[in-house]
């Protein structure tokens, strides 16, 4: 498998989750969707690592491919997921590949929500709405905790009351319907940390919520983490969101990383032109009054209607006719931490 790696994706010397030439497909009677494109990244242990772009960039199906929870018939067909494993020997832990474990086998179901915890987009389709709050959080310490029901409900309402849930002893017995989009967002951030998870991904977390309890749900996340010193891959398409949280920023489109660097280079110095149009597209408070965004021409291209060369160049202002429609752009390095997948940058 190492002949997957890009001479500019090398490893972590600290390897924690690395992701490398991630393939993901669903293949359908009208044909294949190739939802994830060849993605690499990695996520550093006790850092924040944002993943951008906008919607169908494959970026929920990526994540969802780390803990195999795809919808079918969602598969992946190639690429690496080596996580540091968690292990009664050693407490530093074991890289394993993910890919090689049966989604439905004991160590995938050990590892996911125990060492890699989950926060859907929409909580009120994720809880069950005919278990109780309660119930469902018990059930999740139970299955990856050694310990007693009256002991797991304690735990239960402990880590209510660690998100900011009030009387969560009372909250325990309620259902997801009962709880506004904010209660509901802090219970699932609850279950997902209730097994002190080392890896922590969130998917959209405050969408559908008002901006004030957007602003703490993403205050709860970031003291927690600072708490229990976990990583946190955070998946969103606000920019805003990831300036405040993310220590790196993945940028996807049509399933390809086409960039990734640390946050400052993100927003300071920007290398690919679907990068520099995101950014120019957040409103300004210098804008003047009426002033129209900016806004990137065209849209995704449809999953059957792929085009040829660089995904990108259909949208791009900076296309070169002959060279971004022939071929795909590889990935290279430019600075110390920076990718960028893109003609503009290689030579010839």
């Amino acid at each position: 498998m190492d002949s997957l790696l890009d001479a500019n994706l090398e490893r972590p010397k600290d390897e924690f989750l690395s992701v490398r030439n991630l393939h993901t497909h669903f293949p359908l009677d009208e044909g294949t969707v190739v939802a994830v494109d060849g993605a690499s990244f990695d996520v550093a242990a006790g850092k924040t690592l944002g993943i951008v772009g906008e919607s169908g960039c494959g970026k929920s199906v990526a994540a969802r491919s780390i803990l195999g929870i795809l919808d079918k018939p969602g598969v992946i067909v190639d690429g690496e997921i080596r996580f540091r494993h968690r292990t009664a020997d050693d407490e530093s832990g074991e890289v394993v590949d993910l890919t090689n474990y049966d989604v439905d086998g004991e160590e995938m179901r050990s590892i996911r929500g125990g060492e890699i915890a989950y926060v859907f987009q929409e909580p009120m389709t994720s809880f069950s709405p005919v278990h109780t709050i309660g119930n469902q959080l018990m059930e999740a310490i139970l299955l990856h905790r050694d310990v007693s029901k009256s002991e797991a409900e304690e735990i239960a309402i402990d880590m209510l009351r660690q998100v900011g849930i009030p009387l969560p002893e009372e909250r325990i017995r309620q259902y997801s319907f009962e709880l506004s989009g904010g209660l509901r967002q802090r219970a699932m951030i609850a279950m997902a940390l209730s097994c002190n998870p080392s890896l922590l991904i969130a998917d959209e977390p405050t969408t559908a919520l008002d901006v004030t309890t957007q602003a703490q749900i993403l205050e709860l996340i970031s003291d927690l983490q600072k708490e229990f010193g976990m990583a946190v891959m955070l998946i969103t398409h606000d920019l805003g969101v990831i300036a405040e949280m993310a220590d790196d920023v993945v940028v996807m489109y049509l399933g390809k990383v086409v960039e990734s660097a640390p946050v400052d280079d993100i927003f300071h110095d920007p290398k690919h032109p679907y990068t520099k149009a995101l950014l120019q597209s957040i409103p300004r408070v210098q804008s003047e009054s009426r002033e129209m965004l900016a806004s990137i021409t065209g849209s995704i291209p449809h999953p059957y209607d792929r085009p040829s060369g660089c995904a990108f160049n259909p949208r791009c202002p900076s296309f070169i006719e002959g060279t971004c429609d022939v071929g795909e752009p590889e990935s290279i390095t430019i600075g110390s931490d920076h990718q960028v997948s893109c003609f503009l940058y290689q030579e010839g």
